[in-house]
């Protein structure tokens, strides 16, 4: 398989910038993400006659991933694309390149943006544990996150060319969609027939929730999915779950992983929970509607079932996986009581006790 510094890529890096002398001074593989392959590359060229240094990124689709067997990586360098003619923060798309001979998959290049990644970590009873220490720079940072959170929410996502992400149909439509992708991807990884997955997919279509509105869904919204720098957030990450649907299932999956440890419980690690809502309607425009979010909530149960069982099934059915795949399909079984308690809970609330 050709690397990202053997001599024919090389020859392309150097058409594709219009580069002279064009040298990879530097590979690394970016460990963060365990979906796509993430690799950073330092150049050194000449361009009319001028010497340029540059960082660039390269998200390669993998041959087996922790989300899915069947990653299509233009669509997220498309809604980047789309969105760097906004005001949310997210880094500079330069090309897609979908000739799976160059680097042995489709891949897409963007700009390095330099900063710091903070990545909580997954469990912490740690009460003085402090993801942003800089009381300041929390504060900031918390402003940024409810900011950025409000203009995905509220770009306009015709204008900007995003509807072939799939448009949810009215009423129930947007929840719907959900549930359904969700379902088919449990049993696409081979866990349909669990008798969890069949009572929590029948809870769900059930209570199907009305949308007031389509919105531009990020998917996986958090601390560790932004890089930051001098206490403001310059490029939100990791767009592997974008869709279009109703803005409740970004607030509710912010609201359900993440938090810092008790007695501040704060949201991503970065503020409480009322003063996110505050800020966010205030900031969107969206009232948030709080019996809706029930339902939202159980869909991420569902959905983190299923990205266990994603995982779980591609390594049991395939034998060059990362082992941290292998790692993370075992939270499939913290999943599935996970699921059952959030099921229990509203069995019980309906029973009177």
């Amino acid at each position: 398989m050709p690397t990202l510094d053997d001599p024919g890529t090389v020859a392309y890096l150097s058409e594709k910038i219009e580069a002279e002398d064009l040298l990879v001074t530097n590979v690394w593989k970016n460990l963060e993400g365990w979906s796509m392959e993430t690799y950073s590359l330092g150049l050194s060229y000449r361009k009319d006659g001028r010497p340029v240094e540059q960082d660039i990124i390269v998200r390669k689709a993998p041959e087996i991933g922790l989300m899915d067997d069947n990653y299509d990586v233009s669509i997220e360098y498309r809604v980047l694309s789309a969105l760097n003619r906004t005001e949310v923060a997210v880094p500079k798309t330069l090309w897609y390149e979908p000739d799976p001979e160059i680097l042995g998959q489709p891949f897409y290049v963007m700009e390095k943006v330099v900063g710091d990644i903070p990545y909580p970590p997954p469990m912490s009873f740690d009460p003085d544990f402090r993801l942003i220490p800089d009381e300041e720079e929390r504060k900031s940072l918390a402003d940024d996150f409810v900011r950025n959170l409000a203009l995905i929410h509220t770009v306009d996502w015709q204008f900007l060319g995003l509807d072939f992400l799939g448009v949810p149909g009215p009423g129930t439509g947007a929840a719907r969609m959900a549930v359904e992708y969700w379902e088919d991807r449990i049993a696409r990884a081979g866990f349909g027939k669990k008798p969890v997955v069949a009572y929590a997919a029948n809870w769900l279509k059930d209570n199907l929730v009305e949308n007031d509105r389509i919105s531009l869904i990020h998917g996986d919204y958090r601390s560790g999915n932004y890089i930051k720098r001098n206490g403001r957030i310059l490029a939100i990450l990791d767009w592997e779950l974008v869709h279009l649907g109703d803005p409740l299932d970004d607030i509710a999956y912010i609201m359900g992983a993440w938090r810092s440890a008790e007695p501040h419980n704060w949201l991503s690690h970065l503020l409480p929970e009322e003063a996110f809502f505050a800020q966010y309607q205030e900031a969107s425009g969206i009232k948030i509607d709080m019996d809706k979010l029930e339902f939202y909530h159980m869909l991420h149960k569902f959905k983190s079932f299923g990205i266990g069982a994603t995982a779980a099934g591609a390594w049991r059915s395939r034998h060059d996986l990362d082992l941290r795949i292998g790692v993370f399909s075992m939270t499939n079984y913290l999943s599935s009581f996970a699921l059952l308690t959030e099921l229990y809970k509203h069995h019980s609330s309906r029973q009177g006790g």
